[in-house]
């Protein structure tokens, strides 16, 4: 149910939510709408961290109780809920203009770590390991550290990572990919290649359910399309990638994005949508990021084969193998694992 709120010579479009779903909540305040949130949410535990629980748990919007609009005062509910733009709009037409509270900016460009996965010695570090689990087992029970930066962890002698100057926060909800990953942000600074590769194998091993986590932050995926084409799913995986594509401004990672579409959409057996994102890809890298432009030999490769063109294939992948022909052959056997392209 939508109704209009007037505050002053401000009137919005409210819809009116009932229960306590706080996911369908994120979805309607992902499409812009302005949220009245009507029953109150219960305290997770014994620590009330009202209404900041309640925006991180929604994430990426701003709340503000109502009666601060409305310049009643009191009561905790109903809460408003929305981008935070669109609420401070509100706020600033209300008497008192109140400030809300607004969860957390999300991170979802690493590319500034990408030394810490394409490289390393397949060395363990057990304290990225154990930092790894730990963080996995609080992001999976709806926990985020707050601040896991490398100095915050200390460890028993079993082994074992603990929290040390915790800034936890309780959600009434699983986290999003995008908000764990900016939970382990701070912790990226701090670690080697071998640090990473060990962490990312702990917080797989604890949560192993949510990979989009780590594909998130090592192949910018936004939208699952990397889950998708490691399972064989690929017209799933291209429908995916295109998501991301409507919206992804960043050349480097449109390279990327086309590049793993092409070949998904290869293997869907469309293989003339294929070779227009191939060469859409290339076309782009030689533009924007001719650095990039050498990396796509093995999607051109594939989706050429998928024509029925080896002898181009086998040519596009001289630059990547110095034995392409058995690349090629590798690359088309029934039960190939096709690599995704990360550039």
């Amino acid at each position: 149910m939508t109704f209009l709120l007037e505050l002053g010579a401000a009137s919005v479009e409210v819809t009116e939510f009932a229960g306590t779903d706080l996911p369908a909540v994120r979805e309607l305040v992902e499409r812009g709408e302005i949220v009245l949130l009507r029953e109150e949410i219960p305290a997770p535990g014994s620590l009330d961290q009202w209404p900041r629980d309640v925006a991180e748990s929604i994430g990426e919007c701003a709340v503000v109780p109502l009666s601060s609009l409305t310049g009643a005062g009191g009561p905790r509910y109903p809460l408003v809920v929305g981008r935070r733009e669109s609420i401070r709009f509100l706020c600033s037409y209300a008497e008192s203009v109140p400030v809300p509270c607004e969860a957390r900016p999300v991170v979802t460009d690493y590319r500034e770590f990408r030394h810490l996965w394409l490289g390393g010695t397949q060395a363990v570090d057990p304290d990225g390991f154990a930092i790894g689990i730990t963080l996995a087992d609080l992001h999976a029970r709806n926990v985020l550290h707050g601040d896991a930066h490398r100095g915050n962890w200390l460890f028993d002698r079993e082994g074992h990572a603990l929290v040390h100057d915790p800034r936890p926060v309780f959600l009434h909800a699983r986290p999003s990919a995008e908000q764990c990953a900016t939970d382990i942000r701070p912790l990226l600074p701090g670690l080697t290649p071998d640090g990473w590769q060990s962490f990312r194998l702990g917080y797989r091993r604890a949560w192993p359910e949510e990979g989009r986590v780590i594909d998130l932050i090592q192949l910018s995926d936004r939208t699952g399309w990397a889950a998708a084409f490691r399972t064989g799913e690929f017209a799933r995986a291209a429908e995916s990638a295109a998501r991301q594509l409507a919206t992804e401004d960043t050349s480097i990672v449109r390279v990327m994005l086309l590049a793993n579409r092409a070949m998904a959409l290869s293997r869907a057996e469309r293989h003339d949508e294929a070779l227009q994102e191939c060469l859409a890809a290339l076309k782009l890298a030689k533009r924007r990021c001719p650095h990039a432009a050498n990396g796509l030999g093995l999607a051109l490769a594939v989706v050429l084969s998928g024509q029925g063109r080896q002898d181009e294939a086998v040519d596009a992948l001289r630059p990547v193998s110095g034995q392409p022909e058995q690349l090629l052959a590798r690359l088309t056997r029934p039960d190939a694992q096709l690599p995704i392209v990360n550039l």
